[in-house]
């Protein structure tokens, strides 16, 4: 229709505190995360065979399905995820999620669930369909529901 929309343009990183010290040690950590993703990147990409064998291999090392932390240290996680923006106009934005319990073991799937209840509700969000982002699917007028995941949202 003629708009022009201005390029959304994005950029992650995280904040580790601390003394600059231990600086080598950290990007070495960092040197061996991205050097395993490449790994993983390579794996997924070969032929058949040679995944086969790279599976065959994590079998042996890593732990199976079912294994995971005790549900006491599950639930004693608190966590908290700072969103950093700023508007075409040049307004900061920052969007904050504050969450009780481990973010992949607890948080989600209380999440989810939470999701799911809402989502079965008769008119409890917006009349949309197709691919949206949670926001646009569930709507931001419910958001306080989450708080019975522990889970909760801000924006400032």
């Amino acid at each position: 229709r003629g708009v022009a929309l201005e390029p959304f343009r994005y950029r992650e990183g995280i904040a580790i505190g601390g003394s600059p010290l231990p600086l080598p040690l950290r990007m070495g950590a960092a040197t061996a995360l991205a050097g395993t993703q490449l790994g993983v990147r390579a794996a997924a990409l070969a032929r058949p065979q040679v995944r086969e064998r790279v599976a065959g291999g994590l079998r042996r090392l890593f732990p199976g399905s079912g294994f995971g932390p005790a549900a006491d240290r599950i639930g004693a996680w608190r966590w908290r995820l700072v969103a950093e923006g700023r508007t075409a106009a040049g307004e900061s934005v920052t969007a904050t999620a504050d969450a009780e319990g481990h973010p992949g073991y607890l948080t989600t799937a209380r999440m989810l669930g939470e999701a799911g209840l809402l989502i079965s509700e008769e008119g409890a969000t917006p009349d949309r369909s197709g691919c949206l982002t949670p926001a646009l699917a569930l709507g931001t007028g419910s958001i306080e529901r989450f708080d019975r995941a522990r889970l909760r949202f801000s924006v400032a």
